[in-house]
């Protein structure tokens, strides 16, 4: 047999002792510690916050230079010459993308948001109690309704409308809207925020109908958008179909809440560019229990392509539509542009 024997040069074999429950929890806690700080510091930090509102005039829009948006995967209704529904047929932002992530797309967006997205929302229905372009799960629409029926003690049939790409998340507002009981006054349809020409109408159990006619010319009053406009290919055509379709009223609105990465002009704002940047993909991976990162790395690279508020302000003057006032939440992260169309 060989035998090994160690010599005064050899150095000591360590002792490794394998890791027990105790130990393996004091490293979960680490972890969990580490994980949670920052979005506890994000929400303490936006409940400190004092949404900061800025006015603009039209000379000040006009003087805004802005780049134009960069090409993107033609729509469906570019590529097929007539086509509608989602905005970009498979790639990451379109309503493909958000079938795949519509079951769980309601709780990651709770958790990524720290639960704050909601009074986002409803700073947005006090401005635009609206026809939403971008449906999503219909979260603004219910809002908006309840706020109808608050505000006169009834809301006229289908006085609320929603268009989305995404079947699926379609389907989660549908179910939402038959919960609260508010399907006589909200219709849901697929349909693309670049032309609103045709669309899809669901009925109650979520069911697609034919293509029909979809929002005529002078026949909205308010329009939203939340947290969609990112993942329009084109947002001039968007914006020029909100126009088209607005009554030319002075009362008339185009309310838009997105994100935008914060200024790191202090403590706060670089703790919430961090979150953005950072915690927020991660919390989205997490909570999903998607074995993919693509979705959440698109998350982040969307908001960290899209303009800064003003020059956003400034590109919608392009289509008529003028921005008086942005409201800025969470040290920036999060934008609300409350716009009106002009000739």
């Amino acid at each position: 047999t060989t035998t090994a024997t160690a010599t005064a040069a050899d150095p000591p074999t360590p002792i490794v002792r394998p890791k027990t429950g105790r130990d393996m929890c004091k490293s979960l806690l680490k972890i969990s510690f580490a994980v949670g700080l920052v979005p506890a510091a994000v929400l303490l930090a936006a409940l400190l916050e004092t949404p900061a509102v800025r006015e603009l005039d039209l000379e000040t829009l006009k003087a805004t230079p802005f780049s134009p948006q960069a090409p993107s995967e033609p729509s469906r209704a570019d590529a097929t010459g007539g086509d509608f529904g989602t905005a970009v047929p498979e790639g990451f932002g379109s309503g493909s993308m958000f079938d795949r992530i519509a079951k769980y797309y309601d709780i990651t967006n709770r958790f990524m948001a720290l639960g704050l997205d909601q009074g986002w929302r409803r700073a947005l229905v006090n401005d635009c109690l609206a026809f939403e372009a971008g449906l999503g799960t219909a979260d603004v629409a219910l809002l908006s309704a309840a706020a109808l029926k608050t505000a006169s003690g009834e809301a006229a049939a289908h006085s609320i409308r929603g268009v989305d790409p995404s079947v699926e998340m379609l389907r989660e507002g549908v179910v939402k809207v038959e919960a609260s009981k508010m399907a006589d006054i909200i219709t849901l349809a697929k349909g693309d925020a670049q032309d609103l020409t045709s669309v899809q109408v669901l009925d109650s159990t979520g069911a697609l109908g034919e293509p029909s006619a979809g929002i005529a010319t002078d026949s909205i009053n308010k329009i939203s958008m939340s947290f969609g406009i990112r993942n329009v290919p084109n947002r001039l055509k968007a914006f020029r179909e909100m126009k088209r379709v607005l009554k030319p009223s002075e009362k008339s609105r185009v309310c838009i809440l997105e994100f935008s990465m914060p200024p790191k002009d202090s403590m706060l704002s670089t703790i919430a560019n961090f979150f953005v940047a950072k915690a927020v993909p991660f919390i989205g991976r997490i909570i999903s229990g998607s074995g993919s990162t693509e979705e959440y790395e698109y998350l982040f690279k969307s908001i960290n392509k899209f303009p800064q508020p003003l020059e956003f302000a400034a590109s919608m003057l392009e289509a008529g539509l003028q921005v008086q006032k942005i409201t800025s939440f969470c040290y920036g992260a999060v934008n609300l542009y409350a716009a009106v169309p002009i000739q």
